[in-house]
């Protein structure tokens, strides 16, 4: 789940039967509200979990929903470009998302693993994971593409062909990068990284470049959300169970934890929404910039909340499996 290897069982799926895979609306709307809203609402809760967050982060934590508020209702209330703007900066956000959290996690996991990567190697694993984001920036449908209709922007054959060049070599670079780069680190400088490392960047890739906008709208979404939640539940849980005070186990934590993000999930994505939709503005523009909204500040909160220099996360990282060579680990070197 959290290296994506069933995602792309499902995306071979996708292909041979179409984007919905024969199951009905319904199924979707309960994705959404277990895995996509959940996903979404875990980051806020990770946040306000955490010991003393408002000390630690207090614009972060009392500053920035109020911003959020402010700036999703201007956007529906004021009139256009205010909407397209908003929603622009969400489409543009959202590979640059994605790769983070694949880069995120494969470093995180060649530490465990006991491979202590260098400045230069953390660089090189980083761009490896963007190229998806770079390819989405030269997309019609992205979020450069949607600004570039509104100011009409006239189309131009030779630019069209640039883009098109450019953008099928992005995609085959995407595929390959990570496996040379996975090979480079292993062979030529020793480290013996975890499949997971190199599986992580790949089905990332297959998210935005394999599937259609349609099909990673709504598949691509649900896995990086499931992902999402079960690695935030991971540090919840340990976390809770370092605690001197703490009385329950890590089916408790968990479930717990979950049960909360889905509440507030529901209640950000299909409450907030439908209360402007009461209050007499447009409930399908509200949904939608509902949505930009919330993800543009869980992608403030991420930024935060996953940093590891003098934070409890990192006890998490380095707490190896038996048997890894933990011994191995640069403690100067760890990522951010």
């Amino acid at each position: 789940m959290i290296g994506g290897g069933l995602s792309l069982a499902v995306a071979l799926l996708v292909l041979a039967l179409g984007p919905n895979l024969g199951v009905s609306f319904n199924f979707f709307a309960i994705l959404v509200v277990v895995v996509n809203g959940a996903h979404f609402a875990a980051s806020t809760l990770r946040l306000y979990t955490r010991p003393d967050p408002i000390r630690q982060w207090p614009f972060l934590t009392i500053g920035s929903p109020l911003i959020a508020i402010g700036v999703g209702s201007a956007a529906i209330m004021m009139p256009e470009p205010a909407g397209l703007l908003l929603f622009a900066l969400y489409q543009l956000w959202v590979p640059y998302h994605y790769s983070g959290q694949a880069y995120g996690l494969s470093a995180m996991y060649a530490y465990r693993h006991g491979c202590a990567l260098s400045v230069e190697q953390r660089r090189l694993l980083r761009w490896t994971c963007f190229v998806p984001f770079l390819w989405g920036l030269l997309q019609p449908q992205g979020g450069v593409g949607l600004l570039a209709r509104f100011a009409a922007v006239p189309a131009l054959p030779a630019l069209d062909l640039v883009r098109g060049a450019a953008s099928g070599t992005l995609a085959i670079v995407s595929f390959v990068a990570p496996v040379v780069v996975f090979a480079r680190l292993s062979r030529r400088d020793g480290l013996p990284l975890p499949w997971i490392s190199l599986l992580l960047p790949i089905s990332n890739a297959v998210w935005w470049i394999f599937l259609t906008p349609l099909d990673a709208f709504l598949w691509a979404t649900v896995f990086h959300g499931a992902q999402y939640l079960a690695i935030v539940l991971v540090f919840h849980v340990k976390d809770r169970l370092r605690q001197p005070a703490n009385q329950h186990g890590a089916t408790y934590h968990a479930l717990s934890f979950y049960v909360a993000c889905a509440a507030l999930g529901y209640a950000l994505f299909h409450l907030w929404p439908h209360a402007y939709g009461l209050a007499g503005f447009n409930l399908e523009k509200s949904m939608l910039l509902v949505t930009a909204v919330v993800n543009v500040h869980h992608f403030i909160v991420d930024a935060y909340i996953w940093r590891l220099r003098r934070d409890p996360n990192y006890r998490t990282v380095v707490e190896t499996p038996a048997g890894a060579p933990s011994e191995s680990l640069d403690l100067s070197a760890r990522p951010v």
